[in-house]
C-alpha cells in the first residue's frame, strides 16, 4: 500500500512508514497519513482530493483524531482494522462583477464581514426561506463541519447527521439554525459589504461587495475518513 504523510514530524513518519513495509508515494498514494490537529485532515484533503485519509491527533486539541501511536496505525491498516466514513462536500460558486470563481469546503463555508467594525448586510434564500440579514454572516456546514470543535458547533452548540446546515453568526434579529436538504441549493445575495468568502482553514479567500451573488450546494465530490476499529 502507497503512504503519503502530511503534518507534523513528517521525515519521521515517512521513516515509520517505510520500517512497516508500506511505500511512500507522495505523488500517487492510496492513502493519507494526516498527523496534526483536525484542521491538518481539511489542508491533506486539498492536496489530495478523494483519497482516503486517517487523522492521528498531536495533541487532545484534536477532536476527531485518534490518539494511537503510528506503528499501530499501520499494523490495523495490514489487518484491514478500519472503516470508512464518507463525507459530501459543500460548493460555494461566487459570482462577482468581473469574475466567477468556486471554493469547495468538507467543514463549512464561510461569509463574514471582513471589518470588525462594519456588519454585512445580505439575503438569503433556500426552497421555503427568503430573508434579509444584518450581522457578521453565515457559516453553511456539511453534517461532518456540525461536530464538536468546529465552527458551526460553536455558534449553536447543535450537531446535526443529514442535510445542510446554516448557522447565523451574530445577526441582529434572532435567527434559529436552519437544517435543509442536501438536494436544496442556497442563494446569497450582499446587499452591504465588504465581506469574504471563506471555505474551511483554506487560506483562499473572496473578497465580497455589493451586488455580488454566492450558490451554496452539495457536490457529488466525496471526502474518505478512516475510523480505526
Amino acid at each position: 500500500m502507497k503512504f503519503a504523510v502530511i503534518g507534523r514530524e513528517t521525515e519521521e513518519l515517512k521513516r515509520k512508514v517505510k520500517e512497516k513495509g508500506f511505500e511512500h508515494d507522495k505523488e500517487n498514494p492510496e492513502v493519507v497519513l494526516c498527523y496534526g490537529g483536525d484542521g491538518i485532515f481539511l489542508i491533506g484533503e486539498r492536496v489530495y482530493p478523494g483519497v482516503p485519509k486517517v487523522l492521528v491527533k498531536v495533541s487532545t486539541i484534536s477532536n476527531k483524531g485518534h490518539e494511537i501511536k503510528i506503528e499501530k496505525v499501520l499494523e490495523k491498516f495490514n489487518k484491514k482494522e478500519f472503516t470508512i466514513q464518507e463525507i459530501k462536500k459543500l460548493k460555494a460558486v461566487y459570482q462577482g462583477a468581473f469574475e466567477k470563481r468556486s471554493l469547495v469546503g468538507v467543514n463549512d463555508i464561510v461569509i463574514r464581514n471582513s471589518l470588525p467594525t462594519e456588519a454585512l448586510r445580505f439575503k438569503l434564500k433556500t426552497k421555503n426561506f427568503n430573508k434579509e440579514f444584518i450581522g457578521d454572516g453565515l457559516v453553511i456546514a456539511t453534517n461532518y463541519g456540525s461536530s464538536q470543535g468546529a465552527y458551526f458547533y460553536s455558534i449553536t452548540k447543535k450537531e446535526f447527521e443529514k442535510g445542510i446546515g446554516i448557522a447565523f453568526n451574530n445577526v441582529t434579529k434572532k435567527q434559529e439554525l436552519k437544517i435543509i436538504s442536501e438536494k436544496d441549493e442556497i442563494e446569497i445575495k450582499i446587499t452591504r459589504g465588504p465581506g469574504v468568502l471563506v471555505a474551511d482553514n483554506n487560506r483562499d479567500y473572496i473578497n465580497l461587495e455589493k451586488g455580488d451573488k454566492i450558490k451554496i450546494f452539495q457536490t457529488n465530490k466525496i471526502a474518505k475518513r478512516l475510523i480505526l476499529k
